[in-house]
């Protein structure tokens, strides 16, 4: 069973994922695998420099993460170009990890993978058997990212270059507000994963 797990910056996603993970689902991070096609030679790599020079470029040639989110997310439509660069390669990346996974002999009862956005690139709902989407108050979630670290103006420059909720949860086969106690949350993805899953599965 494949859960596609969405949700805007600071809605919870890195929760949901934990808890999903000690239910022995196994969780694929699209950032992790997005942070390996933007190695030198990958195409997502060429893609990115031609869109947005090579002054997000390191001295050694690799990306430099912080220079790229800096003018990646100054707007939405340098978002949208980042996107554009780099996820039709992820989508491919992911389609055969999936399928060697179900043919491997010890494969999980579950897969989940992190989309953070679907509904930037909804061709990622295609491979899941459900959709989550977790959602929050844009002010929750800011507050959340400045606790963790982010300045105020940074996390709503970024929130502003997402779709909003109501997009993902137009996708979305079953909808969780995370804006209480990470006790409630964690809750309420229970009786998710009992529904969607079964509690066998644990």
């Amino acid at each position: 069973m494949v859960i596609v797990l969405t949700g805007g910056l600071g809605a919870g996603k890195s929760v949901a994922a934990r808890f999903f993970k000690s239910k022995d689902a196994t969780v694929l991070d699209l950032d992790m695998l997005a942070h390996d096609l933007l190695c030198p030679g990958n195409e997502a790599y060429r893609r990115v420099v031609e869109e947005f020079g090579e002054g997000v470029l390191a001295e050694d040639g690799s990306v430099d993460r912080a220079r790229l989110a800096s003018v990646a997310f100054s707007s939405p439509t340098a978002a949208s170009r980042l996107n554009a660069a780099v996820h039709p390669q992820l989508l491919r990346e992911v389609i055969p990890i999936l399928e060697e996974l179900r043919l491997h002999v010890s494969s999980p009862r579950v897969v989940v993978v992190e989309v953070p956005l679907l509904a930037e690139v909804p061709d990622f709902k295609n491979v899941a058997d459900t959709v989550l989407a977790i959602s929050a108050p844009e002010s929750v979630r800011i507050r959340r990212l400045v606790d963790s670290g982010m300045a105020a103006h940074d996390a709503r420059a970024r929130i502003a270059c997402q779709a909003p909720d109501s997009a993902r949860e137009a996708l979305a086969d079953r909808v969780i507000v995370n804006d209480s106690s990470i006790e409630h949350f964690e809750g309420e993805l229970g009786r998710f994963w009992d529904e969607a899953v079964g509690t066998g599965a644990a």
